[in-house]
């Protein structure tokens, strides 16, 4: 089966889009079910494998797309780093608090360890949606114009922001993570509806 390079453009946008309906999800539903709820490890792995999607692609984009293989870069790694970050939930989170009492700064180590990554990603995708925003600016036309003035303004704020709950993860971590999972979303929306299908390969490049 042959893949296109609009048929990786938009893979790319929907599995960008499916994380950021799950951390809702998570948030609205799954926080508020208990802790020995289906709901959270079902959830996580859906993330991992869309987050695994992100990464596929954003490499297979950076091969193809040479002239804008930096910025597939940047949403690939992304995609590496919430993999891992989730990848840890899945299986450090369980043992850790077993070993609670034993040492008792563990799991905060740990849980420390995957929000530093998740920060990361989020900036990252914020870089992503900062760029892509300003193409679609210089595009043309009211849809991508507005799209491309959000892009631009959720990028910046998750770039300042997670560089910010980095450092200080207590008191930026809610704001970090908004501003990333907006940044998120308008990225998806990008790829998903302003690069003509018939023109991926020009556009994106």
């Amino acid at each position: 089966m042959t893949i296109t390079d609009r048929g990786l453009l938009r893979t790319l946008g929907l599995a960008l889009l499916l994380t950021v309906a799950s951390q809702i999800f998570y948030i609205a539903v799954v926080s508020n079910a208990g802790g020995d709820t289906m709901l959270r490890p079902l959830t996580w792995f859906t993330e991992l494998f869309a987050f695994c999607a992100v990464a596929a692609t954003g490499l297979a984009l950076s091969a193809r797309l040479p002239g804008s293989a930096v910025l597939w870069s940047v949403v690939a790694l992304s995609g590496v780093l919430n993999t891992l970050q989730v990848g840890m939930g899945l299986s450090m989170f369980g043992p850790a608090m077993e070993a609670g009492e034993t040492v008792p700064q563990l799991f905060s180590a740990i849980l420390a360890g995957a929000f530093f990554l998740y920060f990361l990603a989020k900036l990252l995708l914020g870089l992503a949606g900062l760029v892509l925003g300003a193409r679609a600016l210089h595009t043309g036309g009211t849809m991508n114009i507005a799209l491309g003035v959000l892009a631009v303004l959720t990028g910046l704020a998750a770039i300042g922001l997670n560089l910010l709950a980095m450092i200080d993860a207590e008191s930026w971590r809610f704001a970090a993570g908004a501003a990333g999972t907006a940044a998120t979303a308008l990225v998806g929306v990008l790829l998903l509806t302003r690069v003509p299908l018939d023109q991926a390969r020009q556009v994106a490049a």
